[in-house]
């Protein structure tokens, strides 16, 4: 397995293409890019003890009720993904704002390395049973920091 185009992501997923996930035009749908990018961003926030309440009913949110919300996200597509391949979908975190985080993601050939797609995302900390912005929790900075081996540095900005 070759990810090399993905060695500085601490987070990474594989996946398989399924001949379903082809389209019209014989390469896979540009929506299961997000999917993929989303299952980097949550095995990522597993990671960190980021997590938000479950489709289930459990409250999986951190001890205060706060957890994660997608705010925004974003892909640019390289090279179309076509039938038969294995992919690996990375995610790390380049800015840890005030109440946000950003991600960076990318989707490679699990076997070759070839990069076919890169986005991001942002994450907004959030009180559920309030839904008011919070800052990123100490914690989960300082669990970021760890897994990224470096220093992410807050905005006092108020901004996102």
């Amino acid at each position: 397995m070759s990810n090399a185009s993905l060695k500085d992501f601490p987070v990474v997923v594989p996946f398989p293409v399924h001949w379903s996930e082809m389209d019209a035009y014989g390469h896979v749908n540009n929506a299961r890019t997000f999917t993929w990018f989303e299952s980097a961003r949550i095995a990522y926030m597993a990671r960190i003890g980021l997590v938000g309440p479950s489709a289930a009913g459990a409250d999986t949110t951190m001890a205060d009720g706060v957890g994660p919300i997608l705010a925004n996200t974003h892909a640019d597509y390289l090279k179309p993904v076509v039938f038969p391949v294995n992919l690996v979908a990375g995610a790390r975190v380049t800015r840890v704002g005030n109440s946000s985080i950003t991600f960076e993601h990318a989707v490679a050939g699990a076997d070759d390395g070839v990069l076919y797609t890169r986005g991001g995302s942002i994450v907004v900390t959030l009180r559920y049973a309030t839904h008011e912005k919070v800052p990123v929790p100490p914690a989960v900075r300082a669990a970021i920091e760890k897994l990224e081996g470096r220093t992410q540095t807050g905005h006092a900005d108020g901004g996102p």
